[in-house]
């Protein structure tokens, strides 16, 4: 017995009918020429009322810029064929996948396993095998959906007939496609950008060509669970101290919440191999304690946001809308800060304070980590 396959559901955001009563319509595969959004949820959308909220919020953010007539926003169902007795399989299966790409960058995540994951765990071997949670199970290492999604929305941007394109025309078509990912999404884009580095290995594209046109894909990852700095496309994060969900537990996010605790945290951008992450003390106000897990913080909030959070949604809309028009007018994708600044850059200044927030916090980091590490050797 082995866990059931994996595949995804592809729909469309739409005006609600009575055919599309979720505002959501199903879609075989997406076209290669086509101008759109893709909204990777997290882990919990399985259902199409789900995957239609997600790209909800991007068409509202579009339709305040006159954009959403002019570019197809699609959201994606992750589906399984799981049964009643194996229900909590997915979820299982998708936090052991995410654990193994951490492990595999050299980072790892560090949360306690709750006595209900470990259940779980010991159920799942029960009913398919000592292996069914290690890498060595396909599902955990290379989910099928993945493959699957691949197929339907990056492989023929990149080659036609099973050949490649000229880098010109792959990085046209590459430029016209722009990721929005939330959580588990950021995981499935990485997923996403090893098949796409794999497959232009194979269709004999040169290394440097093969970086050009990666860098040409947008993902703007919003509380990112995935290893950061390492993407070889053109990805931005954010993320707000206070979403304990995904923070990994790891040495720099317990110094950051020290210097949150002790100082407070001002708003922060990490570059380049540091993660290309803004992180935010709080994204709301101190007198509205909910999640700041949840997706709509990020780009429509609903809820009274602090300064730092207000300053931190322009960045994250700005990302977007830039790699939207950047599709549109059929030009080569910015630079990250030229993304977030916004038209005529207009929160140049904005941006040089929170990266120099960024380097005074990562030097504490690292000062922090050093006496730590000597009073360990010490001991």
């Amino acid at each position: 017995m082995k866990p059931g396959e994996t595949y995804i559901r592809i729909g469309q955001r739409v005006e609600k009918t009575p055919a599309n009563e979720h505002g959501w319509k199903r879609v075989d595969f997406i076209d290669e020429n086509e101008t759109c959004v893709v909204v990777l949820g997290g882990n919990g959308t399985d259902n199409d009322v789900s995957a239609s909220g997600y790209a909800k919020h991007v068409v509202e953010l579009l339709e305040q810029y006159e954009l959403d007539d002019k570019v197809n926003v699609y959201s994606v169902v992750y589906c399984d064929e799981a049964k009643e007795a194996d229900y909590f399989m997915p979820a299982l299966l998708q936090k052991r996948s995410r654990e193994q790409l951490l492990s595999k960058y050299g980072r790892k995540d560090k949360k306690p396993i709750s006595e209900k994951e470990k259940e779980f765990a010991r159920e799942a071997e029960k009913l398919f095998g000592a292996n069914v949670l290690k890498p060595e199970n396909k599902e955990i290492s290379d989910p099928e959906y993945i493959e699957n999604l691949f197929e339907k929305t990056l492989l023929y941007r990149i080659c036609e007939n099973g050949r490649k394109l000229s880098v010109d025309e792959a990085k046209k078509r590459v430029r016209k496609l722009n990721f929005v990912v939330h959580c588990h999404g950021a995981y499935v884009f990485f997923k996403l950008e090893e098949l796409m580095q794999k497959k232009m290995a194979e269709l004999g594209y040169l290394k440097k060509e093969s970086e050009d046109i990666q860098k040409q894909l947008l993902c703007v990852a919003y509380a990112p669970y995935a290893p950061l700095g390492v993407s070889k496309s053109t990805m931005i994060s954010f993320a707000s101290v206070k979403d304990d969900n995904v923070w990994h537990q790891n040495t720099f996010h317990k110094e950051i919440k020290k210097i949150n605790k002790f100082k407070g945290l001002k708003m922060s951008y990490f570059p380049d191999k540091l993660g290309d992450i803004f992180v935010v003390s709080s994204i709301l106000k101190e007198d509205k304690p909910k999640s700041e897990h949840n997706f709509p913080n990020y780009i429509t909030p609903r809820l009274e946001l602090s300064e730092d959070g207000e300053l931190f949604v322009r960045f994250s809309r700005n990302a977007v809308l830039g790699g939207v028009e950047s599709s549109l007018s059929e030009t080569p994708l910015s630079d990250v800060r030229t993304l977030v600044c916004g038209k005529g850059g207009r929160l140049e200044n904005s941006f040089e304070e929170c990266l120099k927030n960024g380097q005074e916090v990562y030097a504490a980091v690292v000062r922090n980590a050093r006496i730590a590490a000597f009073y360990d050797h010490a001991k």
